[in-house]
């Protein structure tokens, strides 16, 4: 389903929309030039770029350093960056990620803060509007300015001058990346608040949704009974959260206040008087993919006889890379892993004691409400039993090639107003809150035990996460953090009341999040699943709103669960595997129902071919293509007679239903684990007769959902299974920042996986090939990483590159590695002496 959802899905946590370079770059709209030739690599302006070539060895310097530092280059671009004071390391980071992706920093900095419409034009707006309404540059300009004195200051304020060191070198140089000088501008300085910004983007695309209103036009129609049925608050089928109980009950602690920004002011009451009509969200601003798996794995379970941890970020691929992957070093830190340019510390990776992971939690931290408004009194909400005026913020926003719009944000108590599928909702979202997670990642990475780490989290306000972890000393844990809101009345997961009734109340306390330390199972795992189960005492997620039904980690746990002494090796292959374990759990099920059963000739062709599989969804087999038919019509066949019986209607941005039995659709992605769950536990279930009171039972509908399956299969691929083969309808892509084509890299055939395996394949574009079921898969694990703690081996590997510029050997050099399951070994410390590089010496 996703391939038909999200056409428009940018990278999350740090690139640009890409049709907002994109239309402009194909179009010349917005006074810009067709920028298709210009943009080939190897001619136009791709040619003189600064770093085309190898990297050399350099001396940089860097006015007011407090002592000599040093960039190691390996061969594969992997950075090592030593510094002999603090502030130096956070500034010469600062330096080079603006060497080899500034285009994407400043890009990036202009999303966050709505700034895009005046270097591309109109085509910009609606992202700029939106993220003017959402508040992203308010809420950093707040953090900002509140932060104390310390680490997390000075940290920012040394990144910043590093980044402008670069800028100030390139532009005297006249070494600007090749997008600048297309698109006629040079970037302005580098600031505190942008890093800030651009952290609060890597949490809006991981954790802003609108489930809730999608959900909605679903529960309006079925009513709540027949709702909490198709779609429960811990999902149908087997579950396996990593925190099972007993459960702490807690206070709720306060949430950190929000003041609206000083220079909003009452909105006057006259009609026109708030401008603009509210802001439409932009399909690619929303959390619709940008996942992870992690699981971390005891030394009693594995050859080492230590801990091994395995991280696997899952986010749209991009060139360049999301991550910029490097080592730093100075008197008060020692770190390996992954950075988001334009952020200065690593959001995945190890130091010299421990190791850790994030996966997004699935918990709502986007609430929508409903307010009261009247024609008559413009300017108004009802609010606490009285009319209350909105309150206007001016958010002029410049336009390229045009006069520059008056944007008005409009807000409530609740938050700013935005039209949400063709409804006007009240919108609070965490993300917006009071934070300084910047102080709590410092003081994770100078954590040296489980205690210390445990309690830098404490300071982690959004947005929800699961960070895994793994240390020296034996341990293993798993917990989740940051905000959890909790209101007074009404289901969070739904839209709520405004009148004040459905108010915010507080957050489920740090210590009463789910949580896992030293299992005695010996292996904890993370994959969006639900992370507590069903007796959890607290408002969380729910089956509908983002919580992956339990196919990956239902997988990651069966592998584990069976493998004595684990590896690297093996935990490594396990980040690549193809197993479908919805596929595991469903097959044996229709073989057993197709028993009895007289198949014609070709049904039984395609029943062996079930028996014989081994449920991978690998390029070379056929039973992949068979079974991703069959998942979409076996929940057609049991609930679309009920959608017309309760004429449920279409969301209006059609994702809602399924177009057609062989579709797929946001329902149907919890409904496949509910008619899982029934045909397990309740094959009675009312729900598989029909509306017009014809009985049928699970049984009846596996097998009507097999013949209409094995029919249209044949219809579309013919008798030949060398036709079916899953690798001839799959492709991977990874897409350029500029969105210009000649600059991705791929489409590669033959590949496999889908949204539900380990390796998680996701298809956000069709291929332009009209085959059927021909799918580019342009998202998932952007980055790899395993520990092992017993033999110290580490390894990574990203679907990209160190460098932003196409003409560069480090522009998507680890995608070979990448597809074939392989690694870079991680060196660090002394290692890196041993190995070939390139230096660059950084004076004063």
């Amino acid at each position: 389903m996703w391939r038909h959802l999200r056409r428009t899905l940018d990278v999350g946590g740090g690139v640009i929309l890409a049709a907002a370079v994109l239309v402009p770059s194909a179009t010349g709209l917005a006074g810009l030039p067709a920028l298709g030739a210009t943009l080939n690599p190897g001619g136009g302006v791709w040619r003189p770029a600064a770093d085309a070539g190898p990297a050399r060895a350099e001396t940089v310097s860097l006015p007011g350093l407090s002592a000599p530092a040093t960039v190691a280059f390996e061969d594969n671009g992997l950075a090592h960056v030593t510094a002999g004071a603090d502030a130096d390391l956070f500034r010469t980071i600062g330096y080079v990620h603006a060497r080899f992706r500034l285009a994407q920093m400043d890009l990036t900095r202009r999303q966050a803060q709505g700034e895009l419409a005046e270097i591309v034009g109109p085509d910009a707006l609606e992202s700029d509007r939106f993220e003017r309404d959402l508040g992203l540059q308010r809420a950093a300009r707040r953090d900002w300015a509140a932060l104390p004195a310390g680490p997390a200051r000075e940290t920012l304020t040394a990144y910043s001058r590093g980044v402008n060191d670069a800028i100030r070198e390139l532009v005297r140089d006249h070494r600007l990346p090749t997008l600048f000088t297309v698109l006629g501008y040079e970037p302005r300085e580098w600031t505190p608040v942008d890093s800030l910004a651009v952290q609060r983007l890597v949490g809006q695309k991981i954790s802003f949704d609108e489930q809730a209103v999608r959900f909605s036009f679903a529960q309006k129609a079925l009513g709540q009974k027949v709702f909490d049925q198709w779609f429960p608050v811990v999902p149908g089928n087997r579950q396996q959260p990593f925190d099972k109980g007993p459960f702490k009950k807690l206070p709720l602690e306060p949430l950190p206040v929000r003041a609206y920004p000083a220079d909003g002011v009452p909105a006057d009451g006259t009609p026109g008087a708030l401008g603009t009509p509210p802001t439409t969200v932009p399909a690619a601003a929303v959390h619709s993919l940008g996942n992870s798996n992690s699981w971390v794995v005891s030394g009693s379970r594995t050859a080492s006889g230590a801990p091994i941890l395995s991280a696997d970020p899952h986010l749209p691929y991009s060139l360049p890379s999301i991550w910029y992957q490097l080592e730093g070093s100075s008197p008060g830190y020692h770190f390996s892993g992954v950075t988001t340019p334009g952020i200065p510390v690593p959001l995945l990776g190890k130091t010299g004691t421990f190791s850790w992971g994030l996966t997004a939690s699935q918990r709502p931290t986007t609430l929508f409400y409903e307010e009261r408004t009247d024609p008559a009194r413009p300017g108004q909400y009802f609010y606490q039993g009285k009319w209350q005026p909105l309150t206007s913020v001016p958010e002029p926003i410049k336009v390229r090639g045009g006069a520059t719009e008056q944007h008005q944000v409009r807000l409530t108590a609740h938050g700013p107003i935005m039209r949400v599928q063709a409804r006007d909702y009240a919108v609070w979202w965490a993300g917006t809150l009071p934070s300084d997670n910047m102080s709590s990642m410092l003081a994770l990475l100078r954590a040296k035990d489980l205690g210390g780490f445990r309690a830098s989290l404490r300071g982690w306000t959004t947005p929800a996460l699961n960070f895994s972890y793994a240390d020296r000393s034996g341990n293993i844990a798993m917990f989740n953090v940051g905000v959890a809101p909790q209101v007074a009345s009404g289901n969070p997961a739904l839209p709520l009341a405004g009148d004040g009734s459905g108010d915010v109340t507080g957050s489920i306390a740090h210590d009463a999040l789910p949580s896992s330390v030293n299992p005695p199972e010996g292996y904890i795992v993370s994959a969006n699943q639900r992370e507590a189960s069903g007796d959890y005492p607290y408002q969380y997620s729910t089956s509908y709103n983002f919580v992956e039904r339990g196919w990956r980690d239902g997988e990651i746990v069966e592998q584990l669960s069976h493998q004595d002494k684990l590896t690297l090796a093996q935990s490594a292959a396990l980040q690549s595997d193809w197993h479908d374990n919805h596929a595991r759990q469903l097959v044996p099920l229709l073989l057993g129902a197709l028993k009895g059963v007289e198949l014609d000739p070709f049904e039984q062709r395609v029943a062996d071919l079930l028996t014989a599989w081994d449920y991978t969804a690998s390029p070379d087999k056929p039973q992949p293509v068979f079974f991703d038919s069959y998942k979409n019509r076996l929940s057609w066949a049991t609930f679309q007679p009920w959608w017309t019986h309760y004429k449920v209607p279409q969301d209006p941005d059609k994702g809602l239903l399924p177009r057609n039995a062989d579709s797929g659709a946001w329902a149907n992605e919890t409904l496949r684990g509910t008619v899982l769950g029934w045909i397990q536990n309740d094959p009675d279930n009312a729900f598989f007769s029909l509306p017009d009171g014809t009985r049928r039972d699970a049984t009846d509908v596996m097998r009507a959902a097999f013949h209409e399956t094995v029919a249209n299969a044949l219809k579309k691929y013919g008798p030949d299974f060398r036709n079916w083969t899953y690798g001839k309808y799959e492709s991977v892509l990874f897409p350029n920042l500029a969105g210009m084509s000649a600059l991705d890299l791929g489409p590669y055939p033959g590949w496999g996986g889908n949204p539900r395996t380990p390796n998680v394949s996701v298809g956000t574009r069709d291929a332009a090939d009209g085959r059927p079921l021909s799918n580019l898969a342009t998202a998932g694990a952007t980055w790899r990483f395993g520990v092992d703690w017993g033999t110290g081996q580490i390894q990574a590997v990203t679907a990209g590159g160190q460098s932003e510029n196409p003409m560069s050997p480090w522009y998507g050099n680890g995608i070979p590695l990448w597809m074939k399951g392989r690694y870079w070994p991680v060196l660090e410390g002394a290692a890196v002496l041993g190995a070939r590089t390139v230096q660059w010496k950084v004076t004063s």
